[in-house]
């Protein structure tokens, strides 16, 4: 049995090595990564029974993503193989200012985006305790939002917790197709996280309580979480309290994933019914994701909690 469930796309993540440039590279790195399945790994190392649900083709390259996912001990049970399609892939340059990090996708017609509902065993959702997917896994294919939309309605008629990153990508999808999908699945989230970027892009208005304000009225969340790079994050709840983290500016070593290790350490601090605490988690384990190659979030607690006390202490001393 699982507490927490993830669904979406994970994928080979091919990087040059040193920051070389992928056009004159002549070796890459490879790794696996995945919104809902960093989420679900981090979520393991604190301690959570979690699990993914996916659909990737029977090959090498879909056992190799299960393998690395199984490693860190998430379930992986609920994998939909298949022989047709393809196993989703992106390359990754990693720059230093002034030249940004660059990400190309080939993850057309991936296994997931031909997923169907039929495919999903809700018997496994049922037993679970909370449901996350993201803005990514909605706008892979008509078959990824029809599938996600109705895990979320499966867990929302049954009281269960669900949680929605927007996670909004111009090279998946336009500001107009994102909004008019994100509002049909609204109603079913119980938290809601977003960048303050993506807020404002999606719904037109620079001051972000506003827009919370008439999320929360029009679609009833409990929560929305919203990030706001290295200063504080908020958290407004349904009764329009407002929450506040701390701050960060970590060094950078390895950006991909500090939102998805962001939104677990939150959840562990919401299961624990401590908002702020939340707040405090998600950016503690969004700053130490910064310190950490690769996708995943591979980080204990006990590091969470010294790298909170690193951060107060520093603010006692200014």
């Amino acid at each position: 049995m699982v507490d927490i469930i993830g669904f979406g796309e994970a994928m080979l993540r091919l990087s040059p090595k040193n920051f070389e440039r992928i056009e004159f590279a002549n070796e890459f790195d490879i790794k696996v990564g995945g919104t809902e399945v960093n989420f679900c790994i981090a979520l393991k190392r604190l301690g959570y029974n979690t699990g993914w649900i996916s659909k990737l083709t029977d090959n090498l390259l879909g056992k190799r993503i299960e393998n690395e996912i199984k490693r860190w001990g998430v379930d992986t049970s609920q994998i939909i193989w298949t022989k047709k399609y393809r196993v989703g892939i992106y390359f990754y340059e990693r720059g230093s200012y002034p030249r940004p990090s660059k990400i190309i996708y080939d993850r057309k017609n991936s296994a997931i985006c031909y997923i169907e509902n039929e495919e999903i065993n809700w018997n496994y959702l049922q037993n679970a305790k909370l449901f996350h997917t993201t803005g990514i896994t909605l706008a892979l294919s008509n078959n990824c939002f029809n599938v996600a939309l109705e895990c979320l309605k499966f867990m929302k008629n049954l009281k269960k917790i669900t949680s929605f990153d927007i996670n909004y990508r111009s090279k998946l999808w336009n500001i107009e197709e994102a909004k008019k999908y994100i509002e049909k699945i609204l109603p079913f989230i119980d938290i809601l996280f977003c960048s303050e970027q993506d807020l404002q892009l999606l719904f037109g208005n620079k001051d972000i309580e506003i827009i919370c304000d008439n999320l929360l009225s029009k679609y009833d969340n409990e929560i929305i979480v919203i990030t706001r790079r290295s200063e504080k994050s908020i958290a407004i709840d349904k009764n329009k309290k407002k929450y506040y983290g701390i701050g960060f500016k970590p060094d950078l070593v390895d950006r991909i994933g500090a939102g998805d290790a962001f939104d677990a350490g939150f959840i562990h601090g919401y299961l624990k019914n401590k908002i702020e605490l939340g707040l405090q988690y998600g950016e503690a384990m969004a700053a130490l994701k910064f310190s950490v190659p690769g996708d995943f979030a591979i980080i204990t607690e006990e590091e969470i909690e010294n790298c909170l006390k690193m951060e107060k202490l520093k603010g006692i001393l200014r």
